[in-house]
């Protein structure tokens, strides 16, 4: 140790005099590293600008935003815990996440407003639960003993039956049954449980009093051919994708059927929104050996019915207005409708049964239209004109959709 010790010192000495210096005042001399960049922190909230183009209000508007690209903005974004606010007076909409492990592109985040003339607003989306659950409005279900899908909004309500109908009634159909409501509350599971032959009576909240029987009802499908609808027979399986509290989402699907030498299948997404009495109906055919068909979609007549149409809009409107059936004490009167895009009408018929929009559809492509129903019994239409009014506003809100942008971040 004394060796190595002099060893040490006598290196020391012949490199000339060593300063002593305190451990603490070393690492005091040592140059100071630059602290670690910390990460941006993930923001609390998205801005999202929301526009309407038309100079008239819109109320119960449902905008639809991009789910991934609001998570991408914030990554901790969870559908349980997510709301919407007014930037300006606080006040919260109510939202829904439509989220679909079949198709990502169909997730998105729902939110309901009522925008005036001509506005834009900013609301703002936050990572928390809403303070008050939205209330429910609107409904789909499959109801197990019949075979029926039944939906509704807070305005009104719909079925149409599957194949395993047969095993309580021989109803071939794939029409749109209407339910006529008089309260804004949710009905369907309600009259179902009160049974077939109470809900075709008015006691007070409305009644089936609509008889779609073999027909396309209130905006079935049919294809078109040398004059005649060739239907297919009830659904055979059906899915639903989204149900509330703003809106209701399922699919129905048909096995095939034939029209002529074309073999055909369908697929339809139906969704309704709270607030709204008509349906957006996208269909999918699928069929070869053409490379189009020609179908049709509209509304059966009924004794005293009035057919009407307009082109008046990019979106063209059918209607029929008259009585209600006065069985199980039916009153009132009831107009059934289609929308349609007017660029990809071919043409109105009119048949001894029904009043009909014309269409063609490519394999594979999709088609929409909407359908619906509005009561005079239900405080919303008091007349035919008031039903067509609202047949124009429903068409220029579709030409002419609320216009949403997410507002870039700071430095962005």
């Amino acid at each position: 140790m004394r060796m190595l010790l002099r060893t040490i010192l006598a290196g020391v000495a012949s490199c000339g005099a060593l300063a002593l210096v305190p451990a603490d005042a070393q690492a005091q001399a040592k140059p100071a590293l630059p602290a670690p960049a910390k990460a941006a922190p993930a923001p609390a909230s998205v801005l999202v600008r929301v526009e309407n183009p038309l100079a008239f209000a819109r109320r119960d508007e449902v905008i639809a935003l991009s789910w991934a690209a609001l998570v991408s903005r914030m990554p901790t974004l969870s559908p349980s815990a997510v709301r919407a606010v007014d930037t300006v007076s606080g006040v919260e909409y109510a939202v829904q996440v439509v989220k679909s492990e079949q198709d990502p592109k169909f997730d998105s985040l729902l939110v309901q407003l009522d925008l005036q003339p001509s506005e834009t607003r900013v609301i703002r989306i936050e990572g928390q639960a809403p303070r008050v659950p939205p209330k429910r409005r609107v409904f789909a279900g499959h109801i197990d003993e019949r075979d029926d899908l039944a939906w509704e909004s807070d305005r009104v309500a719909f079925r149409t039956y599957g194949v395993g109908l047969a095993k309580v009634e021989p109803l071939v159909s794939s029409g749109m049954d209407v339910w006529t409501k008089r309260t804004r509350d949710l009905i369907v599971e309600k009259w179902y449980a009160k049974g077939h032959d109470d809900y075709h009576k008015d006691t007070g909240e409305g009644a089936d009093f609509f008889d779609v029987g073999t027909s396309l009802g209130a905006g079935g499908t049919a294809v078109w051919r040398d004059g005649r609808m060739d239907k297919s027979r009830n659904f055979s399986g059906w899915r639903v994708m989204a149900n509330g509290p703003i809106r209701a989402v399922f699919e129905l699907r048909y096995e095939p059927w034939t029209s002529g030498a074309v073999t055909v299948t369908e697929t339809k997404r139906i969704s309704l929104d709270a607030g709204s009495n008509v349906n957006r109906n996208e269909s999918v055919f699928t069929f070869t050996g053409v490379d189009s068909i020609a179908y049709v979609t509209g509304v059966v007549k009924r004794a005293g019915i009035v057919g009407s149409t307009s082109r008046a809009n990019s979106w063209a409107w059918l209607s029929g207005w008259g009585p209600v059936s006065p069985k199980g004490g039916g009153h009132g009167e009831l107009g059934t409708a289609v929308l349609l895009p007017r660029e990809r009408l071919l043409d109105w018929k009119e048949t001894g049964d029904h009043y009909l929009a014309v269409a063609t559809a490519r394999p594979g492509v999709p088609v929409v239209h909407y359908f619906g129903a509005g009561w005079t019994a239900s405080g919303d239409f008091a007349d035919v004109r008031a039903w067509w009014t609202y047949l124009d506003d429903v068409a220029r809100r579709l030409a002419a959709p609320v216009r949403t942008m997410l507002v870039p971040a700071s430095g962005e």
